[in-house]
């Protein structure tokens, strides 16, 4: 069997603790849905002339607003990377129910 990916290891965390809670299936469901990914790429002009540089970002469920998400540019970052990180975020405002940075403001 091959050893799960990051993302796959945070929903397999994500299901442990959801089967401790009483939540509708549908909710947490809802919940765990990744909604969006987008890679862009875009050029920067350093001292070597022109360089592409690559970057991620995953928007988990809209079922609390604002939504939460993240931008990662680094050349090992990878699209399961940013969903695994955006899915920890997730979870900890969804199960804990904490408030955003941003509806603290």
């Amino acid at each position: 069997m091959p050893t799960p990916s990051f993302f796959d290891t945070v929903n397999i965390h994500f299901e442990k603790a959801a089967a401790l809670t009483t939540y509708p299936r549908g909710l947490l469901d809802q919940i765990k849905a990744c909604n969006s990914v987008y890679a862009f790429q875009f050029p920067v002009r350093t001292r070597r002339g022109y360089e592409v540089i690559s970057g991620w970002r995953a928007q988990h469920s809209h079922h609390r607003l604002p939504d939460r998400g993240g931008i990662r540019y680094a050349a090992e970052v990878n699209e399961d990377e940013i969903k695994a990180l955006v899915a920890y975020l997730r979870s900890h405002r969804a199960v804990a129910a904490t408030p955003s940075v941003a509806a603290a403001h």
